[in-house]
């Protein structure tokens, strides 16, 4: 016989016939499975090995299948416990159920092992569907998270994300750096060029930003053609540096439309957490202070404000 899904289970039980007799017919199925005779022993095999699928029974040796179930949930909080008790008192089971997200739960003696093949088919498909349903989950956060254009996030993440890293480094006292970067001469480039070549400028300068940031910084279109970048950990000094170095790269990037290259500059303001701050939008707006005093000396520079 055949099972539409297979999947690593461990089988957790004192009683050595009903273990080998489990053993046999699961891995007969297609499924990988594992073994051990008591609760300590499943607790030490969970934290060490990914399982799909736990049977275990609720009263060994060591620690119950109770113990076994809130280790596994701890180490994967998607894998399902199939409880196997024989106690005429369900209590124990139930509160499984209740409290620890037992799939379910098999009285002893049962009558064949179908039962418990179709218990685990079932708690197969959940996981999977469980699984499934997190990835969507994620995806949808990040499509709402992100600027469709450019692929960094846009500006409502950008404050979700950067409020913690603010507060985080007014409590342990750490500098943080905002550098707000905008294109020069963008809106001639869109009314010359058209609005496919402007968005193949914000995305290439976009691109460029991330290759000069570091994985733990934060990159978003904050508007049009303005692109800010969270830096923790890092003073105004650096973070000019990186400024420069974006500033730079745009500069030596030149698009090409129609056989035309289109030279593309851009003007960066440069700021760093102060004592008082409190508010993301307070770094903010001293970025777009100093990106301002930028464009008012001719652009295509970096202008510091502490």
């Amino acid at each position: 016989m055949m099972i539409g899904r297979t999947g690593r289970l461990l089988v957790a039980e004192d009683d050595e016939s009903l273990r080998n007799l489990l053993v046999r017919y699961f891995a007969s199925l297609g499924h990988t499975v594992d073994a051990c005779a008591d609760g300590a022993t499943a607790i030490a095999r969970v934290a060490t090995t990914a399982y799909d699928v736990i049977i275990t029974d609720i009263l060994m040796p060591g620690a119950g299948g109770l113990e076994v179930m809130r280790a596994a949930k701890a180490a994967d909080r998607f894998v399902e416990v199939v409880i196997l008790t024989g106690a005429p008192d369900l209590s124990t089971t139930v509160r499984a159920l209740r409290e620890g997200d037992a799939f379910d739960y098999i009285l002893k003696p049962f009558p064949n092992v179908e039962i418990l093949r179709a218990t685990v088919d079932r708690a197969l498909e959940r996981r999977h569907l469980r699984q499934e349903n997190e990835r969507l989950a994620r995806e949808l956060r990040q499509f709402q998270a992100t600027d469709p254009l450019t692929g960094t996030l846009n500006r409502r993440a950008f404050f979700d994300q950067g409020e913690p890293l603010l507060a985080r480094a007014v409590r342990h006292q750490e500098p943080l750096s905002l550098i707000m970067v905008d294109l020069d001469g963008f809106r001639d480039v869109n009314e010359r060029l058209g609005p496919t070549v402007a968005d193949a400028v914000l995305a290439r300068c976009a691109q460029i930003c991330r290759e000069q940031l570091r994985a733990e910084d934060l990159l978003a279109r904050y508007w049009a053609d303005k692109f800010v970048c969270l830096l923790p950990v890092t003073g105004l000094s650096d973070a000019a540096l990186v400024a420069e170095r974006i500033r730079s790269a745009i500069a030596a990037a030149p698009l090409s439309a129609d056989g035309q290259a289109i030279p593309v500059r851009a003007s960066a303001g440069v700021t760093s957490r102060q004592a008082a701050d409190r508010s993301l939008d307070t770094l903010v707006r001293r970025a777009e202070r100093a990106l301002r005093r930028a464009k008012e000396r001719g652009g295509n520079q970096v202008w510091t404000e502490g």
